[in-house]
């Protein structure tokens, strides 16, 4: 916006013009939010995306990471119970060690992600698409208020919003309310593929694991 229509605006507001001038500035920033609204709807999808991809790449690298190192300490103990170092009840033991110790491990790293998703499942009846969407849209409400925070704050931008009746924190919780709705119906179908990948994935490589550690047991590995 010019700075002559600035003034022209603020003039016809204190001169007694002031639902003219307040029509117009309002109509403006409508139109501004409207698409702010709608740039920010395509950033989320994307950030979604990111966020998805990055989540399903990082957890089967620490899943196949801990896949292959539990498949070493079992062929470790299976070798030394084939160079007779290991024997009878010994053997015995450190095998339910190992598998107990595995098993432990795996139910610290899960507890906090199982915890939080009973939790959350139960605050929306058991429905997990709901309950994604709902997660979602909470982060981007909220993600969308920090960056809005973040942003400089110019007194010309408060003058001319006051001029259309508007104020600053109402407009970016309203803002922030509609990009999250954008978000909480985009986050299912964005988020299905990564996590029929991840799903996939984690089955193939548990299946391998658990075909490999069934061979080394019965000694067909060593």
């Amino acid at each position: 916006m010019s700075v002559f229509r600035i003034a022209t605006l603020v003039v016809s507001a204190v001169s007694g013009g002031v639902f003219i001038g307040r029509k117009l500035l309002a109509g403006q920033v409508e139109k501004k939010k409207a698409a702010l609204v709608q740039r920010a709807g395509a950033e989320v999808r994307e950030r979604i995306r990111t966020q998805a991809r990055g989540f399903v790449v990082d957890h089967l690298r620490r899943f196949s990471i801990a896949l292959v190192v539990k498949a070493g300490l079992l062929l470790g103990v299976v070798a030394l119970e084939r160079l007779g170092v290991l024997q009878g009840w010994l053997y015995g033991a450190m095998l339910l060690f190992l598998l107990t110790a595995f098993l432990i491990r795996d139910l610290y790293m899960l507890w906090p992600t199982l915890s939080f998703a009973a939790s959350e499942l139960r605050k929306h009846g058991w429905r997990p698409r709901l309950t994604v969407a709902e997660i979602i849209a909470a982060q981007t409400f909220d993600e969308v208020l920090a960056e809005s925070a973040q942003q400089p704050q110019l007194w010309h931008d408060d003058l001319l919003l006051a001029l259309a009746g508007q104020k600053r924190d109402r407009l970016v919780e309203e803002i922030a309310r509609e990009v999250a709705a954008i978000a909480h119906g985009l986050s299912w179908p964005t988020l299905k593929p990564y996590f029929l990948t991840g799903a996939g994935m984690t089955a193939i490589l548990s299946a391998l694991y658990f075909g490999f550690a069934w061979l080394a047991l019965h000694g067909l590995v060593i």
